[in-house]
């Protein structure tokens, strides 16, 4: 969430598990997760008219482990709202 080079924290809190379309946008800051656990998509974020489609999520609330100390950190999601997300 949080890259590594910035904080070498490589702790499960500080990561997510994604695809490889969804890491993209998460890196670019078009796609983020929000302290509700709750995905948000970009209006800067343009796709094609495909069956898969990322903004479909917008507002999905996200799988997450049974064990809460395997959860994303909400300050690290909060840190890539601050940071990286195109708004």
């Amino acid at each position: 969430i949080v890259p590594f080079s910035e904080t070498y924290d490589d702790t499960i809190s500080n990561g997510l598990s994604l695809c490889p379309n969804l890491h993209r946008a998460f890196d670019r800051g078009l796609v983020a997760i929000s302290a509700e656990y709750k995905v948000i998509t970009s209006s800067a974020f343009q796709e094609s008219a495909e069956d898969y489609s990322i903004k479909k999520y917008e507002g999905a609330q996200i799988k997450l482990p049974p064990d809460k100390s395997r959860w994303p950190s909400i300050q690290n999601l909060k840190w890539h709202l601050e940071n990286r997300f195109v708004w």
